[in-house]
């Protein structure tokens, strides 16, 4: 029993032993895996730019940008270009030639890496240099006979789409800006539009067809491609007709909208689309017109005091600029029966969308130059200085009017990246360099705007990183899941033995421990034996034991 005992105590002390080298390696081991979330996390938050860098300021309000990169590449002529986008990791080069007789034609296209300034010539056929090449979603297009050739930048991959007819004398290809959709607009050959056909790129196949009215102009797609719109009318008539074609259920929609009549050359001509918001814009001369996705649509402005920025590249996510009268001067000129906007007697001012209301308005700030972009919240203006005697890029506050002057060529500044570096370029004097310059523009950013913009920019490295620390996380519970469980069968294993037989043990280890210990008997005396007479041989005399039956000398038997 008392070895059954001994046994017990050392099962019980392995089992508790092992139980704690459990806990041990289970603590390690979350803590290695809170180490390696930690480091994840930090990691994505390093890459995410937390907090804007303190920028030199000019004019006491607006920050100095700081060069970045700086490219050339040789180009034929002054009309070649680089398209970016607002993404700053790739773009591409168009450069054409100029031919006396022909004029400019488009030579060729190449890949453009921001990150070293590389230029790769992109394959593509002549046909397709003529047909022209729409850029959407920083991916390439091309039209190559009856198909829509799309060119992916980050592997340089090409994907083929038979989506198109020869069957007219003209198309024309618009991609929806998350590449989804294509549009392929059919015109006769006096460029009249014939119809619309809306494809689904995933499966190549028709969604939907547009015929096409014969009023219909300026067409413009939502950014999903969901809606075509396309203007009816002009102000002229003190109505704005806008026809919206909904890609999904192929149902079409006449919106209208009156605005003050007009007989000067003020038609309701273009629509602006953001890629910021599903709100469109129509503007002429004098007027802006707000419309939702849907088409209905509200004006914002219509009078002689008022004009869009023109020609508008904008809105950006929430502002638009316009020209707006400065005292008595009128913000229009007549010459020989045409009107044309006197920029030089006029405020340049940002609009709130949002609020629908003027934010600022200063005495234009370029000179003879023009704005190129506005900033995030609407603070900062990007444009061309140019007078006499110098051109340069520049920043301008705009409430307060302040400069802060950083590209001194006559160049195309816009944003890039949400407004946190400037793209500029300029030719050589013979026009057979193209330089580009990027600068960080300094532009403050919250911390919520950042961190949103990261999200955005590299959300594939976010939703892996994600994907990386649920796995680490869910893999240290189930870790610790199986190692409680093996715990707690190492601590069960006395209980191996079947239930009735444990409870019979307890009952009888009970009951030892309730019972009293009997008290030790007495040891009994013993009795006296009776004393016998001695014993001897008759024969010879030889004393003998008690219970002799013969003698030990001569052997006779003893009576």
């Amino acid at each position: 029993m008392l070895r059954n005992k001994i046994s017990e105590s050392r099962l019980t002390m392995a089992v508790s032993h092992s139980y704690l080298e459990e806990r041990i390696a289970m603590f390690k081991s979350i803590q290695k895996s809170g180490r390696i979330a930690a480091v994840a996390i930090g990691l994505i938050a390093a890459l995410s730019p937390l907090a804007a860098p303190p920028a030199a300021l000019a004019g006491g309000s607006v920050p100095t940008p700081e060069l970045e990169k700086s490219y050339s590449f040789k180009v034929s002529s002054d009309v070649s270009h680089i398209s970016t986008g607002d993404d700053s990791k790739f773009g591409y080069l168009y450069d054409y030639d100029y031919d006396e007789d022909d004029g400019y034609n488009l030579k060729s296209v190449s890949l453009i890496n921001f990150n070293d300034g590389s230029a790769c010539p992109i394959a593509i056929p002549d046909k397709g240099l003529e047909s022209g090449c729409p850029t959407s979603n920083n991916q390439l297009y091309w039209r190559d006979g009856n198909n829509l050739v799309a060119f992916s930048p980050d592997n340089q991959s090409q994907t083929v789409h038979p989506i198109i007819s020869t069957k007219y004398a003209y198309t024309e290809e618009t991609v929806s800006y998350d590449g989804k959709r294509a549009a392929v607009e059919h015109y006769d050959y006096e460029y009249e539009p014939k119809k619309v056909e809306i494809y689904d790129l995933k499966s190549d196949k028709l969604i939907q067809t547009y015929q096409s009215n014969k009023d219909d102009s300026s067409y413009r797609y939502s950014k999903d491609m969901s809606r075509l719109y396309a203007l009816q009318d002009n102000s002229k008539d003190g109505v704005v007709a806008l026809r919206v074609f909904n890609c999904d259920t192929g149902s079409t929609e006449l919106k209208t909208v009156n605005v003050k009549k007009d007989d000067r050359s003020s038609d309701i001509d273009d629509i602006v689309t953001s890629s910021y918001s599903d709100d469109i814009y129509l503007q002429s001369d004098t007027a802006l017109i707000k419309a939702d996705r849907d088409g209905n649509m509200s004006v914002v402005f219509n009078d002689d005091d008022h004009a869009p920025d023109w020609p508008c590249s904008y809105p950006s996510a929430e502002f638009y600029a316009l020209y707006t009268k400065k005292g008595s001067n009128d913000l229009f000129e007549e010459d020989d029966g045409d009107y044309y906007l006197n920029e030089e007697d006029a405020n340049l001012s940002i609009y709130d969308l949002k609020s629908d209301k003027i934010i600022s308005s200063i005495a234009f700030p370029f000179g003879d130059g023009y704005l190129g972009d506005i900033s995030h919240d609407g603070g900062i203006m990007l444009g061309t200085y140019s007078d006499d005697d110098k051109s340069s890029a520049c920043l301008v506050d705009a409430k307060t009017g302040a400069k802060s002057e950083f590209d001194s060529h006559w160049c195309g500044p816009t944003f890039m990246n949400g407004d946190r570096e400037i793209w500029t370029d300029y030719y050589d004097e013979d026009s057979s360099t193209l330089h580009v310059n990027i600068y960080k523009s300094n532009i403050p950013h919250s911390l919520p705007e950042d961190v949103l913009y990261f999200v955005q920019t590299h959300l594939p490295f976010v939703i892996g990183g994600g994907v990386a620390i649920v796995l680490i996380i869910g893999g240290a519970i189930v870790v610790l899941c199986i190692r409680k469980k093996r715990a707690k069968t190492a601590n069960g294993a006395t209980a191996a033995v079947p239930k009735p037989q444990r409870k019979q043990r307890r009952r009888q280890k009970r009951a030892q421990q309730n019972a009293v210990p009997p008290a030790a008997p007495a040891m009994p005396t013993a009795p006296a034996a009776p004393t016998e007479p001695a014993r001897f041989c008759r024969h010879c005399g030889t004393p003998l034991v008690p219970e002799a039956q013969f003698c030990p000398t001569c052997g006779q038997k003893v009576d």
